[in-house]
């Protein structure tokens, strides 16, 4: 990579990241598929050696309907492939300090409606000795998941994980953070005690932490564990919490055997004891019916879909024959509703909910609702559903939903809502799957 030892061996938008010692923002109108695979590759295969702090890049990827033509609608596809290509990774909760380098974030401004990838570079200056300067600025995203869940009061907390983190798997991931945010602040203050100076990135963990780490962590605990006792899990997490206790089993059997090796009675048998309660759990988690969770904001997602289907099965006759202008004026809604329901999709996503996990709930509506709307059309044809969608009437009535905890039926869309959070751009909405497999 030799090319990246001085910045003048790049000219361009490269050369302006090679170059950069504060964050900016660079727009992507235009920009092919090799224009922005180059750019990553060019910018980010290495770290950069001007910034003299941590910096980030903004990239606008897409937008409503005004600019939405200036960018490929598989832009932001390029460059997630292109950033993962040359080793970063995608991050939520990333900010402007040294140990979110090499990741990325997307992200929905709602208010300019632009749709952004922020890139947070390696950097060489990270690696250079404190001291002999100005002091590296504290940079805390006070808006990101892991800042609130830590730096808010009990009570708030509580609240806060009702309404957006309502899965078990989220609720392990963020148990996950309160446990090392905890670890961290208990570092600090140790560092504190000893009477030794805190960094400006330690001092913004000791002060931005609520007190209540502990509390915190014991309720969570006491969550997780109910909605395991209440059944309240989905197939993936039951699958990976009978592999969790799989394992322990196979480590507990381990230890008898090795303390029956030593001649250790009383050992042998509290391990017994443990191994009789593990073999209990896994029989109690084998039975569970798996539920699947729906999108917070899924009853206004599908109604959305009924009236977008029919405007589908247009567009798809525009294909074969020529349409007339009261049609290509009705098609003139579609891009409309479609915006509006990936609006909804991203208002809907919880915190510490992962890509292919949300995906899926994008899709379950989808499918959901293109079965209603399929039945809906072949009723008004005096038929039986045949699952075909070409031609059908418009579904303008309530889409089939249900509420409180959904257990797994076949293909249809359970319940038990996902809470809302950040706009985050949907990596793969429900469009796909409202013609496409119904599989889950």
């Amino acid at each position: 990579m030799a090319e990246f030892e001085g910045k003048t061996q790049l000219s361009g938008m490269a050369g302006e990241i090679r170059s950069a010692t504060t964050s900016e923002q660079f727009d992507l109108g235009g920009y092919t598929e090799l224009r922005a695979t180059d750019l990553i590759k060019s910018a980010f295969s290495s770290p950069l050696t001007e910034p003299t702090k941590m910096i980030r890049f903004t990239f606008v990827v897409g937008g409503g309907k005004l600019v939405r033509s200036k960018y490929n609608d598989d832009l932001s596809k390029w460059m997630i492939a292109a950033l993962r290509e040359v080793g970063y990774t995608a991050d939520n909760s990333a900010a402007e300090t040294f140990d979110s380098q090499g990741t990325f974030k997307q992200q929905h401004d709602t208010g300019q409606n632009l749709k952004y990838i922020i890139v947070y570079p390696r950097v060489t200056c990270s690696e250079k000795p404190a001291g002999g300067g100005a002091a590296q600025e504290a940079v805390v995203d006070r808006s990101s998941p892991e800042y609130i869940a830590c730096a808010c009061e009990s009570a708030t907390f509580k609240d806060m994980v009702n309404s957006k983190v309502v899965s078990y798997k989220q609720k392990k991931h963020l148990l996950q953070v309160l446990q090392a945010s905890a670890d961290r602040f208990q570092e600090v203050e140790a560092k504190l005690i000893s009477g030794a100076a805190l960094t400006a990135s330690e001092q913004a963990i000791y002060d931005s932490n609520s007190g209540a780490d502990t509390e915190k962590i014991t309720w969570l605990q006491a969550e997780i564990k109910r909605m395991v006792d209440e059944g309240k899990l989905t197939r993936g997490e039951k699958a990976d919490l009978l592999q969790s206790i799989e394992s322990n089993l196979v480590s507990t059997e381990k230890e008898i055997a090795e303390a029956t090796a030593e001649g250790k009675p009383k050992k042998v048998e509290k391990l017994a004891v443990k191994k009789d309660a593990i073999a209990a759990r896994k029989v109690a988690v084998s039975a569970i019916t798996p539920i699947q969770h729906r999108l917070s904001q899924g009853e206004a997602i599908q109604k959305l879909y009924q009236r977008l289907f029919p405007l589908l099965a247009l567009e798809d006759k525009g294909r074969s024959m020529s349409l007339t202008l009261a049609d290509l004026k009705t098609l003139e809604e579609k891009s409309d509703i479609e915006e509006a329901i990936n609006n909804l999709e991203n208002a809907s996503r919880g915190w510490f909910v992962e890509d292919a996990d949300f995906a899926a709930l994008c899709q379950a509506e989808a499918a959901a609702a293109k079965e209603t709307y399929a039945k809906k059309a072949a009723a008004a044809a005096g038929k039986k559903p045949s699952g075909g969608l070409g031609g059908a009437k418009t579904g303008a009535g309530k889409a089939s939903t249900t509420s409180g905890w959904g257990t797994v039926s076949g293909k249809k869309a359970g319940s038990g809502s996902m809470g809302g959070g950040g706009a985050k751009k949907s990596t793969n909405s429900g469009f796909a799957a409202a013609f496409g497999d119904d599989d889950d």
